[in-house]
């Protein structure tokens, strides 16, 4: 025990300290061609507690890919630790700084080159293992994240603040990510408050899966899995490349706060939706949609194209089960685009119900439907 104390004192003293942290780093460096230092590292030999301040990881262009102020673990088997195979406790970590960006000409992230190098797309000596990072729980608190893309016209994706996250059971096995999200929040810089997102998180090069998701914000409230399939040149052009499969049932959204995203929608109200989503974000089906809000209901199969595009060439290809609604409700859902398209003559019918199918363009709407109405049924 007193070999064990003294041996803690003399760990804890800073030209210690720094050699350690620098023989750690140096090794991972070496090994994978990172760009990593630590400041100050202190470890106790009682209880293998580790403190870590400075944390910071440089990305290819040799600007910040992330920082740690302060990061608070122990290690579960300090000769793996010395092989490079990481394997910690509860890991808190206090004021992280995230810089996720894709620079100018590049169609790889920063994020994703640092992923390659922990991968297999360098070679490594015969026999090394994988990178090996795990953890029982990761705790992050008062942190930063933006999302920079130098080839777009808005640069500055996403910027959130107030970025907390409980996750269990993380691992990093190679360019492969999995994790239990409990609960995640944040503030982003465009005023959407997350409340709280929680999910079963799985990443690799060709896919992104958000299992068991939940979202809940001040005014909405979204259930669901969600996954991403991708070839990694995709993300340059996300909206028409990356494809989406995903399913929500008995959940509810504020078109208020979608609006800060897209605003393309009414203002003051809220969705309640169940349905199956496929596709590129240019390029959707929704399909077995039931969506109700105020005095709208609308059940059937959707095409969106160009949904987030700035331009007029929005095209809406709709099966329609059923639709119940009014020509001012329907205006009121999406007065950008039905409020130049629909119908004035829509007004004389109050309440009426569709079904059949139809076309809608920011210039026309093709119809062939079934109509009934306060004043008579009819078929166009």
């Amino acid at each position: 025990m007193l070999v064990c104390v003294l041996a803690t004192i003399v760990l804890s003293l800073p030209v210690v300290q720094t050699r350690f942290a620098k023989y750690a780093t140096d090794t991972l460096n070496e090994t994978f061609g990172t760009h990593i230092s630590i400041e100050r590292l202190k470890i106790s030999l009682i209880t293998w507690d580790a403190s870590l301040n400075g944390v910071y990881v440089e990305d290819y262009q040799m600007d910040t890919l992330f920082y740690i102020q302060q990061l608070s673990t122990s290690i579960l088997n300090l000769r793996n630790l010395s092989n490079g195979k990481l394997e910690f406790g509860d890991i808190d970590m206090d004021r992280l700084n995230f810089k996720l960006k894709t620079y100018k000409d590049d169609d790889r992230s920063n994020l994703e080159v640092f992923i390659d190098q922990l991968g297999d797309t360098l070679p490594r000596q015969p026999g090394t293992p994988p990178f090996y990072f795990s953890s029982a729980n990761v705790n992050i608190s008062n942190s930063k994240f933006k999302l920079i893309d130098e080839n777009r016209e808005t640069q500055d994706q996403l910027n959130f603040r107030d970025l907390n996250i409980s996750a269990k059971d993380f691992l990093i096995l190679g360019p492969a990510v999995t994790t239990e999200i409990e609960e995640m929040s944040l503030l982003s810089k465009k005023g959407l408050k997350l409340d709280k997102l929680s999910t079963e998180f799985k990443y690799t090069k060709q896919q992104m899966r958000f299992d068991s998701l939940q979202i809940q914000t001040p005014g909405s409230d979204i259930q669901g899995n969600l996954v991403f399939n991708y070839e990694r040149k995709d993300f340059a052009d996300f909206l028409n490349k990356v494809n989406i499969v995903a399913n929500f049932e008995d959940s509810t959204v504020s078109l208020d706060e979608i609006n800060k995203l897209y605003d393309q929608f009414g203002e003051g109200k809220k969705i309640s939706f169940s349905s199956n989503v496929n596709g590129v974000l240019n390029d959707l089906n929704t399909t077995n949609l039931f969506l109700q809000s105020d005095n709208t209901g609308i059940r059937g199969d959707f095409n969106f194209k160009n949904l987030f595009e700035n331009n007029e060439n929005f095209v809406l290809d709709a099966k329609i089960k059923n639709v119940t609604s009014s020509y001012y409700a329907l205006r009121g859902l999406l007065p950008n685009i039905l409020g130049k398209t629909l119908p004035s003559s829509f007004q004389k019918f109050g309440q009426f119900t569709i079904r059949g199918e139809s076309m809608i363009t920011t210039k026309a709407i093709q119809a062939r439907i079934n109509i009934n109405t306060a004043v008579g049924s009819s078929y166009a």
